[in-house]
């Protein structure tokens, strides 16, 4: 059994709630294999594409994996460096039940992607926190937003909007691995100190060309 005694004053896996995450994509990927190797053991993987070339430099993917489901070749390495065996879906989510968990949005479109799974989230008291991550290039934000909070809510509807309506470089079709780790480790990290905290931060962006936190 992994021992994680060296973080417990950062995060104790005994805090971690069941996850549900999104989108098993550049950031996604990531996300998944983080958590795992922070402790966490319950985490369920939506995501009905196959890996293509241009993940593989961006993600956790290798070339081996090209062409495979990409939640059936993350479940492989995630238990290969983690020992983790995570749930996975090879399927898009649409409106897919949701029992007592948090909720990770790591997709790269709206219409399609962010509106429906926040959709089946808001107002629901069974869903602690959910954490949307966002990347254009060199830029990236995560939102941590508690869907039972209607400030919270009302403030999240305010960024959301229709896919027509998405700069020519839409989020997710431009990116490189070191950036992905860094919205991934973000989201992550944000999701951890909530467990462990009760604290969350609304928004973190930050801009690569800068080098600097935006918020």
């Amino acid at each position: 059994m992994p021992n994680h005694a060296h973080q417990i004053k950062l995060f104790d896996p005994a805090k971690a709630r069941p996850v549900v995450l999104v989108g098993a994509g550049s950031i996604g990927s990531f996300i998944a294999l983080f958590l795992a190797k922070a402790g966490v053991t319950d985490i369920t993987v939506y995501d009905a594409d196959t890996v293509a070339s241009h993940n593989v430099p961006m993600s956790l993917y290798r070339e081996m994996d090209i062409g495979r489901y990409k939640v059936e070749a993350l479940k492989e390495i995630v238990y290969a460096l983690s020992g983790v065996e995570i749930k996975v879906q090879p399927e898009k989510y649409h409106d897919q039940s949701l029992k007592r968990c948090s909720v990770i949005a790591s997709v790269d479109d709206m219409d399609n992607g962010r509106v429906p799974i926040w959709k089946n989230v808001r107002g629901k008291p069974n869903i602690d926190i959910m954490i949307d991550t966002r990347v254009l290039e060199g830029y990236g934000e995560v939102y941590s937003i508690l869907p039972y909070s209607s400030d919270d809510a009302q403030n999240y509807d305010k960024t959301l909007f229709q896919n027509d309506e998405v700069p020519p470089r839409v989020c997710g079709t431009h990116g490189v691995a070191f950036i992905s780790t860094a919205l991934a480790s973000s989201a992550v990290a944000s999701l951890c100190h909530f467990w462990q905290t009760g604290e969350y931060n609304w928004q973190r962006a930050f801009r690569y060309d800068t080098l600097e936190q935006v918020h």
